[in-house]
């Protein structure tokens, strides 16, 4: 999250050029690993053990190390240590900027107080960015009164995180009145409530959140692109309804809709959404 955020300002600022960020971005790649495999690697974890772990997160809304704790496969010093190992994104982030010779210290130093200051970010904010906190970052980029909208914007993120990519930043967002988008992956739901959740974008930006969730490549926005986006909203509704019915919430899920040239209206909030760099639309409505 946090080169997503500092690496977008510095070359919109003109500190870096797009070749250097994309030279820092595969850096952090090829130094950041996923957990499951850093403890396969380690001895830690079976093969049979960490596949039953990733299937569990597609089940429930909770972090790879927690589940390994909760199955009794790893201990809390378990994880601390792997995570030790897989490396703060934070540091990564700087250290390719040095060590590719992007940046010298005193000018990324320089460069980051400029960016909080003028992106207006409080400590806490700014903290939660450089731990990939997502949810002490919402505050600043999701005004909505209703919680429920930052609960499901969220889970959202926390899904995309593991199931798309963890380069991942937000942009602020608004509630709106009507939107028409090129390209749309929308899901009902009923019950207690009435709402939707989807992703729409007017370029193939949308094809991020495509690629990554179904492990493969789109040529361009056709209904097989916006399939897999639809798979992942169902993923991500599917989590949300499962923590609803624990507080006595009921809510169904519609069958998606893939949309194309379409029109939304109503009063719902849209949040852009950036995933490796490209750009797309979250769209909720909460009745």
């Amino acid at each position: 999250m946090f080169s997503q955020f500092f690496g977008n300002y510095l070359l919109e600022n003109q500190k870096i050029t797009a070749e250097q960020l994309d030279s820092c971005m595969n850096y952090i790649k090829a130094n950041r690993v996923k957990l499951g495999l850093i403890a396969e690697n380690e001895g830690m974890l079976t093969r049979t053990q960490s596949t039953e772990l990733n299937y569990l997160q597609m089940q429930t809304d909770k972090r790879f190390g927690d589940l390994a704790v909760e199955k009794g496969y790893l201990t809390e010093a378990d994880v601390s240590y792997l995570l030790s190992r897989q490396g703060n994104p934070y540091l990564i982030f700087i250290q390719a900027l040095e060590e590719g010779g992007v940046l010298t210290r005193s000018e990324i130093d320089e460069c980051l107080a400029a960016f909080q200051h003028e992106m207006g970010y409080s400590d806490e904010v700014f903290q939660a960015i450089k731990d990939g906190d997502i949810e002490n970052v919402l505050p600043a980029f999701v005004d909505a009164e209703d919680p429920r909208y930052q609960d499901l914007i969220g889970l959202a993120l926390r899904s995309m995180v593991r199931f798309v990519s963890s380069y991942i930043r937000i942009e602020k967002g608004s509630f709106m009145p009507s939107l028409t988008v090129k390209a749309l992956a929308l899901q009902h739901t009923k019950g207690d409530y009435d709402g939707f959740l989807g992703f729409a974008s007017d370029d193939d930006g949308i094809l991020a959140i495509a690629d990554g969730y179904a492990k493969e490549n789109f040529d361009k926005v056709d209904e097989d692109a916006l399939d897999s986006v639809a798979e992942f909203t169902n993923c991500v509704n599917g989590l949300y309804a499962a923590e609803l019915s624990f507080q006595g919430i009921s809510i169904d899920m519609e069958p998606p809709q893939l949309l194309f040239d379409h029109t939304i209206d109503g009063d719902f909030y849209v949040l852009p959404v950036f995933v490796d760099g490209k750009g797309s639309k979250m769209i909720i409505k909460l009745g």
